[in-house]
């Protein structure tokens, strides 16, 4: 059998969603583009800001620098947050059809692939969200510019 969709028919019970391909995407890259737009945007802005002329200075050139780095850093952790929340989403969804398949005696192999991708979605985005925390703590330790 190469189709999952009479999982669960032989039980009476709706068959488990499978996560779709816009999801599965969502949970495996949303976190690290977070990530790394955080990172580049955050450091563009502060070279920027703080070495206008290639001479660093005390305060930042542009009045709002903290204030966009603190806008920017929430919606990459909010960003992050929801890409590791789909991902787990994804993981649960995937491994239930993957579980009810095995019952079954069945290999569907888009199940197999999908769990893979929803559990690389899933650890892959946590580390990135920590790393999202993890850059977000050292902003609040460390000024752009050295003045705090």
């Amino acid at each position: 059998m190469d189709d999952a969709s009479s999982v669960g028919a032989k039980h009476g019970r709706q068959p488990p969603a499978r996560p779709g391909g816009i999801a599965l995407v969502l949970g495996l890259l949303l976190a690290p583009t977070a990530w790394f737009t955080q990172t580049n945007l955050a450091q563009t802005l502060a070279a920027w800001g703080c070495f206008p002329h290639d001479r660093p200075l005390n305060a930042p050139a542009l009045p709002w620098l903290e204030h966009g780095q603190l806008a920017l850093a929430a919606c990459a952790l909010l960003a992050g947050a929801t890409g590791a929340a789909i991902g787990w989403r994804n993981w649960g969804r995937a491994d239930t059809l993957a579980d009810e398949l095995k019952e079954q005696g069945s290999m569907d192999r888009r199940a197999a692939r999908d769990a893979f991708i929803a559990r690389a979605g899933a650890l892959g985005s946590t580390l990135f969200l920590f790393g999202l925390i993890a850059a977000d703590m050292a902003w609040l330790l460390v000024s752009p510019c050295g003045g705090r």
